[in-house]
């Protein structure tokens, strides 16, 4: 691709990455919308994407051959959309500028509170407003919060200047954290996408949808547009998944349209069965055409371990509180957490020839071309992040030995999100049984800090919580986007995509601080706030113990995990995989578990019954499930600010059709 094309397209990828950064929020938290950047395939992206192949080109097309965007054009635009996507909510903003102004700001509202603060000497660069601080008569001194209150509850006065200078120390300080967490994750996605994709042989289901939507590279230059848009079947599907959203939208704002029931609950018909006691995914459910969708290209192997062992544990939860008074449901986390550390382990283990390479392509010492300098470049970028959490944390005030652990509790939670995509394809999960916060909890109090306990606080938001538009997930999606791509483009591309996420942290985070302060009483929320550093005061009350039922409980799933994991290696037909407890008594697993199972079911019919040349041709139908309810997502978000914008109505209240509301 000449160098003219390329510049062409990080242009109209740089266009569109504003517009994710700018409509995001608003559509977001302003207008409270269905989410349309909160997945790993965003709607606002496919949205953008499909106006450029369906429309764009066609009209390029007339201007001459040279005026078309190629493929591999669409698939560098498709790529760098990916990484703007990461930052606008769920990725990091959703949470970040809020945690930062309400923790500063509660830091003031209890007084023990801000002792815990001023003892713990927190660095004062890292807030906008002053913290509490010890008084020359040895008492705790706080104050007001202007700057943090008034971008939680809007100016004082109208048309008030917004006091950009306050935040640019504290954001230029958390951005050398959240730089160095970017550079691990992208430089970790680079790392590891060669294995998967070369020696392991995992699915990626996402990247049919998004391979199929920029064109394969055998077919003929000359078409109009991709084969997939050419196909009947997957017109006929999107068709009908958009106009039933469209009849369900309608009723919501107009009440003169018949609806489509798409859920359903049915606890309120088994008030005198052992139902009543049933959790939320056995009595309420609701269809995703878009989870059926991508379900089809999951391995019957995942797909089987996602809805199995969620309908399988909720009888369980259901047996347990009809029949055992003391039952407890809630230790399914520790269990995810044991059986996802014995994953996490496995993954390591089968990687570790392809680790010894990247080891030795960084210090030079290997061989193999372009191929070893893309390996040392993305080793460099994950060696280099990692670094650099360790001394920013060490330098924010967090003892060295926690630092360190941090850093891997970071990497390990990156790494399994990375993988579990690559194996699963859902494209809306997190991880929150896994993190920088349950490695902490297996040390002693007497070990850790108040800065540490805070700390680990803020990783649930910088880690766990981003984990749902994962950089280094997006990392491994755009380098196989392009299956004809080389290893010298991958390493362009890792280093372009860092460049835009600093890009992306700058512009974002002003249209964030903008929208705060000129429109109070936002959706957004931070998830985590001063009360994280009470835990300190709350722990000191109880004496440390290891050997307890949380630890037995994260043991037997660390056996069950390795146990399953052995199993799928030695017996290829083995149907369960230990991702599947991920889901169990977790929000979105109660979800989409039903919209999993009837994607599998439908694929093994197709299969049993006309075999695997039904399943290629049918293809296009279950991509026309994915693209209808995306374009319906992206459309019901435009109808409110049409609204506003023609009536000028309030927008709260201003009706709304949301497909998905996430916690």
């Amino acid at each position: 691709m000449s160098a003219g094309r390329i510049a062409a397209a990080v242009a109209i990828a740089l266009l569109g990455s504003v517009i994710v950064w700018v409509a995001v929020p608003y559509n977001n938290f302003l207008f409270k919308n269905t989410y349309v950047s909160d997945s790993f395939l965003p709607e606002i992206v496919i949205a953008f994407l499909l106006l450029l192949i369906l429309a764009v080109n066609p009209l390029l097309r007339l201007f001459g051959p040279g005026w078309v965007l190629h493929r591999q054009q669409v698939a560098l635009i498709a790529s760098l959309l990916l990484f703007a996507a990461v930052i606008p909510s769920n990725g990091l903003m959703r949470m970040f500028p809020r945690f930062v102004a309400e923790t500063n700001q509660g830091f003031h509202n209890s007084v023990k509170t801000a002792q815990i603060v001023a003892a713990a000497k927190l660095r004062p660069q890292l807030f906008p407003d002053p913290l509490p601080a010890v008084g020359a008569d040895g008492k705790v001194q706080t104050g007001e919060t202007p700057v943090s209150r008034q971008f939680l509850e809007g100016l004082d006065e109208e048309g008030a200047p917004i006091p950009w200078s306050a935040w640019m120390v504290p954001l230029a300080s958390w951005g050398m954290l959240i730089l160095a967490l970017w550079a691990m994750m992208v430089g970790l996605g680079g790392v590891v996408f060669p294995q998967w994709r070369d020696r392991e042989r995992l699915p990626f289901p996402l990247l049919n949808v998004y391979q199929a939507m920029i064109g394969d590279p055998e077919e003929p230059s000359g078409r109009a547009v991709p084969a997939l848009f050419t196909n009947q079947g997957f017109w006929i599907a999107a068709t009908v998944v958009f106009l039933i959203h469209a009849l369900r939208g309608l009723n919501v704002f107009t009440g003169a349209f018949p609806t489509f029931p798409l859920q359903w609950r049915l606890n309120e018909y088994f008030t005198d069965s052992i139902l009543r006691n049933a959790p939320q995914s056995l009595n309420w459910q609701i269809i995703f055409f878009s989870v059926v969708g991508v379900a089809y290209f999951i391995p019957s192997r995942y797909a089987i371990s996602v809805w199995a062992w969620v309908f399988g544990y909720a009888w369980y939860v259901t047996l347990g509180n009809t029949y055992i008074p003391a039952f407890k449901a809630d230790q399914v986390g520790n269990q995810a957490f044991g059986a996802l550390l014995a994953v996490a382990l496995w993954v390591l283990w089968l990687g570790r020839a392809h680790w010894a390479h990247v080891g030795r392509a960084m210090l030079g010492r290997a061989s193999g071309g372009p191929e070893s300098r893309r390996d040392a470049v993305a080793g460099w970028m994950c060696a280099v992040g990692c670094a650099g959490i360790v001394c920013w944390l060490y330098w924010a005030g967090c003892s060295l030995w926690w630092s360190v652990l941090a850093m891997v509790g970071c990497a390990l939670t990156t790494l399994l999100m990375a993988r579990l995509i690559a194996e699963t394809g859902i494209p809306v999960m997190w991880l929150m049984r896994f993190g920088v916060g349950s490695l902490t909890a297996l040390f002693p109090l007497a070990w850790l800090s108040p800065v540490i306990v805070f700390f680990n606080g803020v990783f649930s938001v910088l880690i766990t919580r981003t984990t749902a538009v994962s950089a280094a997930v997006m990392t491994t999606l755009a380098l196989g986007m392009d299956r004809g791509a080389s290893a010298a483009w991958h390493r362009k591309l890792l280093i372009s995509g860092l460049i835009l996420l600093v890009i992306g942290f700058v512009v974002c985070g002003a249209v964030h601080l903008h929208m705060g302060y000129r429109h109070p009483n936002l959706s957004t929320s931070a998830k985590m706030g001063a009360n994280t550093i009470d835990q300190w005061e709350r722990a000191g009350r109880t004496d440390y113990q290891f050997f307890t039922a949380d630890r037995a409980h994260q043991a037997a799933g660390f056996v069950i995990g390795a146990g399953l994991l052995w199993a799928c290696a030695l017996f290829p037909s083995w149907p369960i995989h230990p991702v599947g407890i991920l889901f169990c008594q977790f929000s979105i697993g109660n979800l989409i578990w039903f919209s999993v199972f009837l994607g599998w079911l439908i694929k093994t019919g197709v299969t049993s019954l006309f075999g695997g040349g039904a399943y290629r041709k049918a293809r296009p139908v279950f991509l026309g499930l994915i693209f209808g309810e995306l374009l319906a997502v992206i459309v019901w978000a435009l109808v409110p600010v049409i609204m506003v914008w023609v009536t000028g109505a309030d927008p709260v209240t201003v009706p709304r059709y949301t497909l998905m509301q996430y916690p």
